[in-house]
């Protein structure tokens, strides 16, 4: 049987207290106890739990760019599990980490670009050949392909197309750098957002270079995407929820805190030394993937789907009536990324079996059904959080962003008065800090005395 992710009694659009009390602004610490073993040890040591969230975030995105000849059945058509992410916080938040996210595809980057090496060194000995021996067939001669994982951020999108085309339609747009990805795209976004949008599916993407009309076409693209930026970046490359290219990422928030974190704990190790040592297991991986004659498909038991179709069912329901139409798209495409994380998951987790048996079909496990669920609430608060911010945000989304501005001026401790104050500080009237009050984030102490019920997150911010 499914577990009914909310429980609302009320249709007060102001509360919703029980959709924002499963909204959570981080990942729930007993999906970190159930994630695949080579990916479980990456987050032991790490307590600060939005730095771990986000780094799980940017290991499963890279990860699903590290799985070619895996698909699922999602809605009528066979996927891939190629993942977009934006990582949105302020300059010098910490958000650097994420560089250790690469990591773990290096070894499979290195890997092509020996390949590709070898193949170029081939090319000039042969083409040297030719010359001397003055063969006809010089002309026809071709470069061979430019094979490389990660695609850098500083390119057009006819180059990124042109990378991916040489590449089988796959590759990984990893950018921690902001101000690179920012001058980049500002000159080319249009065409760039066309192709992002296609790739998410998997549509054919075309682009052609004016100064030469070079043709590049990919007709079956597997594009990952990891970016991070500031929130006034996200906006200018994603303004509005029309285009239907914010719905397509799953974006996380990354506060800045005004602390200064001990930055000489190192425990005796290099914080890297997991990620490489995991990057080393990928990449046999993906050379075990890459050598399947036929794809691996991964799938849900029936009881599977049918606890799947009924939990995206009440979220869009229970989503609809707190948050309005803007985050419908995001929903329905965050049902299909959902169904990603999880295939990711299961495809590390069967790799890595010690008994694996060699097998063209795979069923996802059910505990990586329940960390793609609990992961799924968390990103939709964060996209809440983002559509409040847009110009054109739902008002309905734009009362939760002041409902969370309230709670975190108020101290752990307030009368009447106080919240009287501090809601009149974010327009709200005297009934609706009363509402709010009763929304299961507060407890009454006295006649007109007041605590947070506060949830307490472990680990420096």
């Amino acid at each position: 049987m499914h577990s009914k992710p909310f429980n609302v009694e009320q249709e007060d659009l102001f509360l919703l207290p029980q959709y924002q009390d499963e909204l959570c602004a981080t990942f729930p610490e007993e999906i970190y106890k159930h994630l695949p073993d080579p990916l479980k040890s990456l987050f032991e040591n790490i307590n600060n739990p939005y730095e771990r969230d986000i780094l799980l975030l940017g290991s499963i995105t890279v990860l699903s760019g590290c799985m070619p000849n895996v698909i699922g059945f999602y809605d009528r058509k066979w996927v891939s599990p190629n993942l977009y992410t934006f990582i949105e916080a302020p300059a010098g938040s910490g958000k650097g980490v994420l560089s250790w996210t690469r990591l773990i595809g290096m070894e499979i980057h290195k890997m092509l670009l020996e390949e590709t090496r070898l193949a170029k060194q081939a090319f000039e000995e042969l083409k040297k050949e030719k010359i001397k021996n003055k063969d006809q067939d010089l002309a026809q001669l071709k470069e061979p392909p430019y094979k490389l994982l990660f695609i850098p951020a500083n390119n057009s999108a006819s180059s990124v197309v042109q990378t991916l085309s040489e590449n089988d339609g796959a590759g990984i747009l990893f950018s921690t750098e902001a101000d690179t990805l920012a001058n980049a795209l500002a000159q080319d976004w249009g065409n760039f957002s066309d192709v992002l949008r296609g790739a998410f599916h998997h549509e054919p993407v075309e682009m052609q270079r004016r100064q030469n009309r070079e043709h590049f076409s990919v007709e079956h693209p597997r594009l990952s995407v990891l970016l991070t930026g500031t929130r006034g970046q996200v906006f200018r490359l994603i303004p509005n929820t029309e285009n239907g290219l914010f719905s397509r990422f799953m974006f996380y928030s990354f506060p800045a805190v005004p602390s200064f974190r001990d930055v000489f704990v190192h425990n005796g190790t290099d914080p890297g030394h997991s990620f490489r040592e995991l990057g080393q297991l990928v990449q046999q991986m993906y050379q075990f993937l890459k050598a399947q004659s036929e794809s691996i498909q991964l799938y849900f038991l029936p009881e599977q789907q049918a606890d799947f179709i009924a939990f995206f069912r009440e979220v869009t329901e229970v989503a609809h009536r707190g948050s309005g139409v803007p985050i419908l798209a995001t929903i329905h495409r965050l049902g299909l990324i959902s169904f990603r994380i999880a295939m990711v998951m299961s495809m590390v987790r069967y790799y890595h079996f010690k008994k694996r048996k060699n097998q063209l079909t795979v069923k996802i496990q059910q505990a990586d059904l329940v960390i793609a669920k609990k992961i799924s609430l968390t990103l939709l608060y964060h996209a809440n959080m983002l559509i409040a911010d847009m110009k054109d945000g739902s008002k309905i989304i734009q009362t939760q962003a002041k409902q969370q501005h309230f709670f975190a001026a108020l101290p752990n401790e307030f009368s009447w008065a106080q919240a009287l104050e501090t809601g009149k500080q974010f327009g709200m009237s005297p009934s609706s800090v009363r509402r709010y009050l009763l929304c299961g984030q507060f407890e009454r102490i006295t006649k007109a005395n007041y605590r947070k019920i506060v949830k307490p997150e472990s680990g420096e911010h």
